[in-house]
């Protein structure tokens, strides 16, 4: 019975033991268990209940065939061990992230907010292709305008160096002119000199005897005679002023002839030799010559008691004394009126006067020109009406020039043009117009210059 007893506290003794050794190695493990899945929670969170299942099962497999007590006792050991695991397990699932879930599925859309949020997608990436598109051309419309003002600031650097060179050229003009006129002015002065000549004319004509200037008139044209009694006999108011006017142009014009220098007549042969001459050999030189002449005679006539001085005043006075004395013999009276008129400003004498001093004036003005500037031939009872060159008195349009009152002025430069037209009387069309036609075209061009 004592032996009994003895065996079965050994055995108790044995056994508590034995568990103490259980408990041991089952505390053992799940740190080490802890210590892998550890690791492994380093490695990949998902693996951690996985590994720590495969070490149970590799512990299960690797321990020895116990007897019912001890499979007992350690399934009862076992179960604090399991639930150590699970709260370790557990632990770890909380210091990971946490478990993503699956979201709920989306609410079923109505498919009139599913095309409007499809338009509204639309507009809003054409919105943000438009508002692209205006940060572009707000810098490409900066740049423009910044090129615009730089093109503004060179155009205006440009138009004054135009400017510039345009006045260098007309100084340069100027310097080789005899007188400060341009072909504007002199046109001008020939407005003014037919003003002059048509006042004059009209002043002649309220004390005039229409028989006394009808004959006198018929003298001064020979080859015009027949025109001019065909007429009438006493010639009309009109035909007498006509005839008037032409019979001073006839007169002054020659003083704007350009191969006629007033003054120069000794010279003018030779002159017209040497300028011709040039003229076809070096055309340059010949205008340049014509130019320095009219210049040094201009600059020369404002200083009196030199002989250039000298020799321009008896060319006025030679040129005045021919027109006045054709007019004293048109219109006797107006002798008579100058020699008891004690104003010498009033006398017709000295209106005549200003009519020559002018167009020798306007001469060298003409002279000085670097191009040619001159009164066009016009052949009487030969030529034909030229719209371009001249007006007729009656406002005629076609016909053959009977009278000539006042020649156009025409430009001979590199393009030929009129610079102020002429005043003609033309005769109607009759069959012979067709024979004077033929006649005219074999002559020269109807603006060659009044030959000296």
């Amino acid at each position: 019975m004592a032996d009994k007893t003895k065996v079965s506290m050994e055995n108790e003794k044995s056994i508590q033991e034995e568990e103490k050794l259980t408990t041991t190695e089952i505390t053992e493990k799940p740190s080490s268990i802890d210590t892998q899945q550890q690791l492994t929670n380093d490695n990949n969170n998902n693996n951690k209940v996985s590994s720590t299942e495969t070490i149970d099962n590799v512990d299960k497999s690797n321990s020895p065939p116990q007897s019912p007590q001890n499979s007992v006792s350690a399934s009862l050991e076992k179960q604090p061990s399991s639930d150590k695991t699970n709260g370790s397990v557990e632990k770890q699932n909380e210091n990971t992230s946490p478990t993503t879930t699956e979201p709920p599925a989306p609410a079923p859309v109505h498919p009139l907010v599913a095309q409007l949020r499809s338009q509204l997608y639309q507009r809003r990436h054409v919105l943000d292709n438009l508002e692209v598109e205006r940060s572009q051309y707000k810098i490409d419309s900066q740049s423009m305008q910044e090129r615009l003002e730089q093109m503004k600031v060179k155009i205006q650097q440009r138009s004054e160096a135009q400017q510039q060179l345009e006045t260098n050229y007309r100084e340069h003009l100027q310097s080789m002119r005899a007188t400060m006129d341009d072909l504007d002015s002199i046109s001008s002065k020939l407005k003014q000199l037919k003003k002059l000549i048509r006042e004059l004319a009209d002043e002649l004509l309220e004390q005039a005897d229409p028989v006394t200037a009808t004959r006198a008139l018929r003298t001064f044209w020979l080859n015009l005679h027949d025109c001019i009694e065909s007429m009438g006999s006493p010639l009309p108011l009109h035909r007498m002023r006509m005839l008037t006017e032409k019979f001073m142009m006839d007169v002054l014009v020659q003083n704007m002839n350009l191969n006629v220098f007033p003054g120069l007549t000794s010279l003018s042969d030779d002159y017209n030799d040497m300028a011709f001459w040039f003229e076809k050999y070096d055309p340059a030189f010949s205008t340049r010559l014509r130019q320095e002449i009219a210049l040094v005679m201009v600059k020369k006539n404002k200083t009196s008691g030199n002989e250039i001085h000298k020799r321009l005043h008896e060319a006025v006075q030679a040129n005045w004394k021919f027109l006045y004395g054709g007019l004293i013999k048109a219109y006797p009276f107006v002798y008579q009126h100058d020699k008891h008129e004690p104003d010498t400003r009033k006398h017709y004498g000295a209106k005549v006067q200003v009519l020559v001093e002018h167009s020798m004036a306007l001469g060298f003005a003409m002279k000085g020109q670097e191009v040619d500037v001159a009164a066009a031939e016009t052949r009487e009872r030969v030529q034909l009406f030229d719209e371009a060159l001249m007006v007729d008195e009656d406002g005629q349009t076609s016909g053959v020039v009977d009278f000539c009152v006042c020649p156009p002025f025409v430009v001979y430069g590199s393009k030929v043009y009129t610079l102020e037209k002429g005043r003609v009387l033309c005769s109607p069309s009759t069959d012979n117009t067709k024979d004077i036609k033929e006649q005219y075209n074999k002559v020269d061009s109807p603006v060659t210059p009044i030959t000296t």
